[in-house]
């Protein structure tokens, strides 16, 4: 069977908001950054709203989405970078359906009021749609400090699903790369450069592979059936801060995993507090035939692909704990480069077993690693 070529389609301009004849709420934007993307990035669909291309039959919100609607449909659609500009709200004025045919205001009547209602965040619904889309997004800031900047754009990736987020503050002019490992990579006040980055970052990542996991809704394993060690490891780390919410969605970064046999494993859970474990429990995980079946409340941390390869090359180890924490001095711990890898992916996964440095031991709680 032939593979399906996957395309990249940019989708940059601004959209407007009609209240009545000739008067709308607009999102100005024109286009400059999706035609440098087009330019960085091979072979990538360049399509513009009528605002950034006047012979563009894109205009509204309603218009893009029924734009990205079909290009959800197509098999064949692998990245969207959803550089548009979306009109934050639609506006009424008094009982008038507001349109471009809407009764047309007159001046001499003095001040009106409008209502502004805050309109659909659409991108959040793409991966919802189509969990194999690579996606990127953008998050603009007026006058933020870089680490306010890091985490509102931080928080938009979580609850978008986005691949990539472009953070770029129209005040201190700052620009910044936000991945889903937490980070950010490229921080600059030279826009030009940082689409450069982005792009490369888009091209390193977008072709990545994952398995895909099935949720059976049950309840959650407790903890507390599995080895002293593990649980003493967890329990450090939860009493001296290790996991920490940074990203405004009251989940911790982070992932760890127990290894019951070679086909059932207990596993953290993606979007939960890791803190609140011995409350809530983990998830059940077995592989049936190369399907990953998960049993809980919740998907298991998408590390787990990760996990279960270096399980498998170090068969020995049946426990694996992982946090976003700074290294201390003179550690032993290597570190190797996770810019090409989306965590969760096959080719992290592969990426940490190849740099990992185990240090056996045997100890009074049994096989563990340091």
């Amino acid at each position: 069977m032939n593979q399906v070529q996957k395309t990249t389609v940019i989708i940059g301009g601004g959209t407007f908001s009609h209240i009545r004849n000739h008067l709308s709420l607009a999102a100005p934007a024109f286009g400059s950054t999706a035609k440098l993307l087009q330019y960085l990035i091979p072979n990538s669909k360049l399509v513009l709203t009528k605002m950034a291309d006047g012979s563009s039959k894109l205009v509204t919100n309603e218009d893009i989405i029924e734009y990205i609607d079909g290009l959800l449909k197509l098999e064949s659609t692998g990245t969207i970078i959803f550089n548009v500009a979306m009109c934050d709200f639609s506006g009424t004025i008094g009982n008038i359906d507001s349109g471009s045919h809407a009764e047309r205001l007159e001046t001499k009547n003095g001040i009106v009021d409008v209502i502004l209602t805050p309109a659909e965040k659409y991108i959040q619904s793409i991966r919802v749609a189509r969990p194999d889309i690579f996606l990127v997004g953008f998050k603009t800031t007026t006058g933020k400090t870089s680490d306010e900047q890091f985490k509102i754009a931080l928080n938009f990736m979580k609850r978008t699903k986005c691949n990539l987020v472009l953070a770029n503050d129209t005040v201190t002019r700052n620009n910044m790369v936000i991945v889903p490992e937490e980070t950010s990579y490229f921080e600059t006040i030279d826009r030009d450069q940082v689409l450069r980055d982005l792009a490369n970052i888009i091209l390193l990542r977008q072709n990545l592979t994952y398995h895909r996991t099935t949720l059976i809704k049950n309840k959650n394993t407790s903890i507390n059936y599995y080895p002293t060690i593990f649980n003493r490891v967890l329990l450090y780390l939860i009493h001296n801060k290790a996991f920490k919410i940074i990203n405004g969605c009251k989940f911790t970064p982070g992932h760890f995993c127990y290894k019951y046999n070679d086909n059932t494993y207990i596993s953290s859970q993606r979007k939960a507090d890791h803190n609140k474990i011995y409350e809530n429990g983990l998830t059940k995980v077995t592989i049936k035939h190369d399907k990953i079946i998960a049993i809980g409340t919740k998907k298991p941390s998408v590390g787990f692909t990760s996990q279960k390869l270096l399980f498998d090359k170090y068969p020995k180890f049946n426990c694996i704990i992982h946090t976003h924490n700074p290294l201390k001095k003179n550690s032993q711990i290597p570190v190797a480069s996770q810019l090409s890898y989306q965590c969760g992916s096959i080719e992290c996964g592969q990426n940490t077993a190849k740099n990992i440095k185990p240090k056996y031991k045997e100890s009074a709680y049994g096989k563990q690693s340091a």
